[in-house]
């Protein structure tokens, strides 16, 4: 695993085009200058818990008889009204379907601009991005 420290306070960044012979999903996020990806060491069978805010991936497999694992499980806190309509449904650990609202925040995701020579994360629309990225 990498994960870059600190991103878990960042909005939803903006996914572009990943290399699929370098990742298994075929989009990632632009990181600016400065945020470096850290190696978080693992053994098999170890587990790792974070905010899935954080920007985090893994290395490339390079192992020749093996696939990687994982078992991945988002929760969300059962006093929450709204979430991103890509989270739907969502259920209750017994089973049932929770009634919630899509979050208004969730249409939007952040890109990297420069102010004062400062990388920081301004919104934009989401549908705006997708456009953009078919080069409509």
């Amino acid at each position: 695993m990498q994960v870059i420290r600190g991103t878990q306070d960042l909005p939803m960044l903006c996914t572009v085009g990943a290399d699929i012979t370098q990742s298994f999903s075929d989009v990632t996020v632009v990181l600016p200058e400065g945020l470096t990806p850290e190696p978080v060491v693992m053994s098999r069978g170890d587990v790792l818990f974070f905010n899935g805010s954080l920007i985090h991936g893994s290395f490339p497999n390079v192992s020749q008889d093996r696939f990687r694992r994982a078992l991945i499980g988002h929760y969300i806190s059962g006093c929450a009204k709204q979430v991103g309509s890509f989270y739907h449904p969502a259920y209750r650990m017994d089973g049932t379907l929770v009634e919630m609202e899509d979050s208004p925040m969730a249409s939007r995701c952040g890109t990297w601009v420069e102010v004062d020579g400062t990388p920081v994360v301004e919104l934009i629309d989401t549908a705006e991005h997708d456009k953009v990225a078919r080069h409509e």
